[in-house]
């Protein structure tokens, strides 16, 4: 039987513990250059199958399975150097099926040496190229023989070994070693696929004798991947949709990663909902999370949270799995119109009056705060042909405010039916409804003709007269001041005339005062000024009126 490089006995109880009927990823075994008919070339064991349902099968027509897992020739077949590979697969009543790759390697060893069947040809030469594999994370003893570098044991008696690369003597150090005489390589402590795939390093052979350098092997040891990463959610799972969307709109997607290796049922993830699938659905391979009903409303509910669940081995029960909350917002659509929260309204106006608030109107929406589909805009529908009204939104309060802007005639006009219309600034959508409207009866009052408005141009109407005459007296009374005279009245008989004595003709020490006259002391003066004072009665009666 060939030589088998990877110690199945070892390998075994690494993975007895990972999956259900289990095969080794790949063999490589020794062979001769010829392989006779009947030669058992190696034997493949099965880990955790069922051994009375497992069937082996194998896909090249030269060899065959046994029951036990020996692989024979059926013919005589000839390993070239490059070499030959077939596959193995394995199936029991799970229904899932395993396979390997068994490589068929030449042997170089040269056919004089007789007792060196197994030992290495004594000349410098670059052997060929064996990967093995170890199973990452197991927990038994160690160390683990992974691999023998000859295997006749007296070979090695005129041979050492050295090993020198990544796990050995690079980083990460200590994880592999080599028996220094009998070329044993072996596994030290457990590995971990996702932080090292594989190991790379090199195996020389030397002559005990002359220490020469006889061969050297690369070496690649390569970590199988277990299911030991659950799947993990990537992002944020805050997702939106617009409100009544039709059945079947998409949400958004979840994405989900797994550490394991690519390519098998480690990473194949499978999504379901746990929660919300009365409303929502996922799409078990892609995430992808679509509506099952058009009656969402966010006036009703604006937040569903639904839960979602990811697992690995494509949903199999013993794949690991991840939970988390989804929180899917309805976005607003303008399908509520504003509504009127009187039926009618009633309102008074004065004729002539103008640019007066006379209402306020307040309405509802039910739709998002302070977006275009809550935002009111009013309209008067009937009632202002000749432009009297105007109504505008204040921002604020969402309110109509209804102006008079221009006046109104009682005798013309003393009752208006005004109609008006809220709507919204944006138009309606996903909804039968319609804008609504709202009767404004408003009641022009008479004025009476005599009666006085006390706005401002009433005021301005009822001052100015008094202004006017009051500076007529000011421009008087100063005209008549500056005269800078004083007068006194006689009564000369009945001469018809009124002689007045001027304070500047009466010297200043003869003059005496009794009471409201001027009397001069011996000679009296008299100055007659009889058409002078006709013409300044006016002045003479001011004079009175200021003492």
């Amino acid at each position: 039987m060939g030589t088998i490089l990877i110690s199945s006995t070892y390998l075994m109880l690494i993975l007895s513990c990972v999956e259900s009927c289990f095969l080794l990823r790949s063999l490589y075994v020794i062979v001769p250059e010829i392989i006779p008919p009947g030669y058992q070339v190696a034997k493949v064991e099965t880990i955790s199958c069922d051994a009375k349902s497992v069937q082996l099968t194998v896909k090249d027509p030269s060899f065959t399975i046994k029951s036990d897992g020996a692989v024979v020739a059926l013919t005589s077949v000839s390993v070239g150097e490059g070499g030959q590979t077939f596959s193995v697969s394995a199936r029991d009543n799970s229904g899932l099926e395993r396979k390997m790759e068994v490589h068929l390697v030449r042997s170089t060893m040269p056919k004089r040496h007789r007792r060196g069947q197994g030992s290495l040809n004594r000349s410098k030469r670059r052997a060929c190229r064996f990967p093995t594999s170890v199973v990452e994370n197991y927990e038994g003893n160690y160390p683990i023989l992974l691999e023998k570098m000859v295997s006749d044991p007296s070979a090695s008696h005129d041979m050492y070994f050295t090993i020198e690369g990544e796990g050995v003597d690079t980083y990460p150090t200590g994880v592999f070693s080599m028996d220094r005489d009998t070329g044993d390589l072996l596994l030290l402590k457990a590995v971990d696929r996702e932080e090292f795939q594989e190991y790379n390093f090199v195996v020389r052979a030397f002559d005990k004798h002359t220490n020469a350098e006889l061969r050297y092997f690369p070496l690649t040891v390569i970590v199988d991947d277990v299911n030991d990463n659950a799947p993990e959610f990537v992002g944020p799972l805050q997702l939106t949709v617009p409100e009544h969307c039709s059945a079947g709109t998409v949400v958004g997607v979840v994405s989900a990663t797994d550490r394991d290796q690519i390519g098998t049922n480690h990473v194949k993830i499978k999504y379901t909902l746990v929660s919300g699938s009365d409303m929502f659905t996922i799409h078990p391979e892609t995430g992808v999370i679509t509506t099952t009903t058009n009656t969402l409303d966010r006036e009703l509910k604006d937040n569903h949270v639904v839960t979602v669940k990811i697992q690995d081995m494509n949903g199999a029960p013993n794949g690991l799995f991840a939970t988390s909350t989804a929180t899917i917002a309805l976005s607003d659509i303008n399908d509520n119109p504003p509504t009127f929260m009187k039926s009618s309204y009633n309102v008074t106006v004065q004729e002539n009056e103008s640019e007066k608030l006379l209402l306020r109107i307040p309405v509802q929406d039910k739709d998002s705060i302070k977006t275009s589909n809550w935002m009111s805009k009013f309209v008067i529908t009937k009632g202002n042909e000749n432009g009297n009204f105007r109504i505008v939104t204040d921002p604020q309060t969402n309110e109509g405010l209804l102006y008079i802007s221009k006046p109104l005639d009682y005798e013309k006009t003393n009752d208006v039916q005004l109609l008006i219309t809220a709507q919204n600034v944006a138009s309606l959508n996903g909804s039968s409804a319609t804008w609504r409207s709202i009767p404004v009866n408003v009641n022009v009052e008479k004025v009476d003709a005599g009666s006085v408005s006390f706005g401002l141009l009433g005021i301005m109407t009822m001052l100015c007269p008094v202004v006017l005459l009051l500076m007529l007296f000011l421009l008087l009374a100063f005209f008549c001041l500056t005269k800078r005279e004083k007068f006194q009245l006689n009564e000369p008989g009945n001469t018809g005339r009124i002689p007045l004595i001027s304070n500047i003709e009466v010297p200043g020490d003869s003059a005496v005062r009794n009471g409201s006259k001027w009397e001069q002391k011996g000679n009296t003066q008299t100055i007659s000024f009889t058409s002078k004072v006709q013409r300044m009665w006016l002045c003479n009666w001011l004079y009175q009126m200021l003492q």
